[in-house]
This record gives structure tokens, sequence and C-alpha cells, in this order.
């Protein structure tokens, strides 16, 4: 802006106290600091108001930037609803062909397949299944070896008082 020092801003005061006077000099001066107000007033307004106009600008950018993303995200989804489309009349066409190939195809009949696979799934239940459940209950597994005194003094406390707590 205009650079004013302290010695300019002194001759300025000097010339004006010559040319106006002294009796009118506190009126201008008053007026000039009121216009001078009014000014920083008007540059604070036209400097928001340009502010605000860059900030709806970029804003506006912004908007665009959003719609375009969300342009290509529609675009991908459209990709992807048609893939989709295509992957399933692949399948339903490889179904067909499965359904007519086996269809005409058939060496073995279904009654011989079912019985196939049920005795096949009885073989694989009874290699998995190992010993019956009620003889793994009448099996008494200790978590671990006690020895032989103790065993000698429990089986005996057991067998000759019946109860412990009432002995």
């Amino acid at each position: 802006m205009i650079d004013l020092g302290l010695s300019k801003l002194a001759v300025i005061g000097g010339i004006a106290l010559i040319v106006i006077g002294p009796e009118r000099l506190p009126a201008v001066a008053r007026v000039a600091g009121r216009l001078f107000g009014k000014a920083q007033g008007y540059l604070a307004t036209l400097k928001s108001e340009v502010n605000a106009q860059m900030f709806a600008e970029t804003l506006k950018a912004e908007k665009d930037a959003v719609i375009e993303s969300v342009e290509v995200l529609r675009s991908v989804a459209d990709d992807m609803a048609e893939a989709e489309q295509d992957f399933s009349a692949a399948v339903a066409a490889a179904n067909r062909t499965f359904d007519s190939i086996s269809g005409h195809e058939s060496f073995v009949g279904d009654d011989s397949i079912r019985q196939k696979q049920r005795s096949f799934k009885q073989k694989k239940r009874h290699y998995f299944s190992g010993p019956p459940v009620w003889y793994q209950r009448t099996q008494v597994r200790h978590a671990r070896r006690l020895s032989t005194a103790t065993r000698r003094r429990s089986d005996a406390g057991s067998v000759l008082s019946g109860s412990r707590f009432f002995g």
C-alpha cells in the first residue's frame, strides 16, 4: 500500500495545520478518521466477499471431483453387474450341459449309486467311530498314576468302611 513513515506523517500534519488552521483541524481530523474507518470497513467487507467467492469456487471444484468419482464408481458397479450376469449365464450353461450329458450316458442306475454311497458312509462311520460309548464309560482312565501304597489304601478304605464320612 502506501508507505507512510513517521516523518512523512509529521510533514503532512504540519502542512494541514498551516492550510486548515488550528481551529478547524480537530473537526477535519474527526471526519478523516471516520472516512478512514469506513474505508477499512468497506475493505473488510470486500475481502470477506472475495474469500466467500473463492471458497464457493473451491467447493464447486470439489463437488465436480466427487461427481466424477461417483460416475467412475457407477461404471465399475455396472461392469461388475455385467460380469456377474455373464458368470451366471456361463454357470447355467455348464449346468445344462452337465444335465444333458448325465441324462444321456447313464451307465449305472441311480439305485446302485445310492446303495454304494450308503455303504461307503456306513464303512466310514464304523472306521472313525472308535469303541462304543458303553465300553468307554466302563473303562476308568486316571489322569495321573498313583503309587501302589496309595492305591491299596484308597481301595481298602472304600471297601471296608463303605463310606468315608460315616465310618
